[in-house]
């Protein structure tokens, strides 16, 4: 996911004289008694779980919390207060993380609004009789297209729950395959295998550049990239065509992996309600990854 990123949350502590506010209003960041800035735009403070529970909300604001996660109750609590310039916007908000053996829980608490606008859990060592079935669905496709996956073991799957924009909650599954079953912290395996469905089983990446796919049709890296993405999404794939084929010469990439990371291809879709996808390949033109994407990342990469 992947990756997993603790979150950690402070309070303020708020003026008490006329001269004082008058001073942060003007320089609220600056002023603010142990906020230490680790970034351009960005400051936060360690909070104590007395500090936390005393802000003003939060306690309500985790009943509520409570409702849908009752486990959550019995985790223990960190934080920090954050203060960020997002868009020439000040954000202050609350991060607060409940982490216990396989489950952490990470939220964001918004100190104006008195509500916590965006959560995300993150469950791992999922065993693949835990997955969905419409996810295991999907998995067999790919079996089909890398059966060297069945000789391999999983290791490390992780289902991620968030929500989106305040709104929206979706989940993901990484699961993940190698020849051990065993994480090695700093060093590849050998045969390797990594993919992230949605909850309705639609792959939103793959990464098989150490375990080569077999049995696509077409004779060009781009016929073999139409022919993946068919496999993967069906008769939704038509939705779906072929903006620009980026090729990196080796004198414009200071990769050390450049054999394994030629170029890309940016398929579009015709809808503007779904997300752009990328097709990577290599020097010999073999597909080495599948990722959805978004049109931001295509404009600031320019492979719109």
């Amino acid at each position: 996911m992947k990756k997993v990123a603790t979150a950690f949350l402070t309070i303020s502590l708020l003026a008490t004289t006329p001269v004082f506010a008058a001073e942060q209003e003007s320089n609220a960041i600056q002023q603010e008694e142990g906020m230490i800035e680790y970034g351009e735009g960005y400051w936060h403070k360690d909070l104590t779980v007395d500090e936390i529970m005393a802000q003003k909300g939060m306690k309500s604001a985790l009943e509520s919390f409570y409702d849908k996660f009752p486990q959550a109750k019995a985790y223990k609590i960190k934080g920090s207060k954050v203060k960020e310039i997002e868009n020439d916007e000040e954000k202050n908000e609350i991060h607060l993380s409940l982490i216990d053996g396989k489950e952490a829980l990470f939220l964001e608490f918004d100190i104006e609004t008195e509500k916590i606008t965006k959560y995300t859990q993150i469950v791992d060592d999922i065993s693949e009789s835990e997955l969905p079935g419409k996810v295991q669905a999907s998995l067999d496709k790919v079996y089909s297209l890398a059966p060297e996956v069945n000789n391999l073991k999983p290791y490390g799957s992780t289902m991620y729950f968030y929500t989106k924009k305040g709104e929206e909650q979706l989940k993901e599954y990484k699961v993940r395959f190698n020849e051990s079953g065993k994480i090695v912290e700093g060093k590849t395996t050998g045969k390797e295998f990594s993919i992230t469905f949605d909850k309705t089983g639609k792959v939103l990446y793959c990464d098989f550049e150490r375990l080569p796919l077999v049995n696509l049709e077409g004779n060009t890296k781009e016929e073999k990239a139409q022919d993946l993405l068919k496999r993967l999404y069906g008769e939704e794939a038509n939705e779906y065509k072929i903006k620009k084929v980026n090729e990196i010469s080796k004198d414009d990439s200071n990769d050390e992996d450049f054999d394994s990371r030629r170029g890309n291809i940016v398929f579009m879709p015709t809808s503007s309600e779904k997300e752009p996808i990328l097709v990577h390949f290599n020097t010999k033109d073999e597909l080495t990854m599948f990722e959805e994407t978004t049109r931001d990342i295509l404009e600031f990469a320019g492979l719109l």
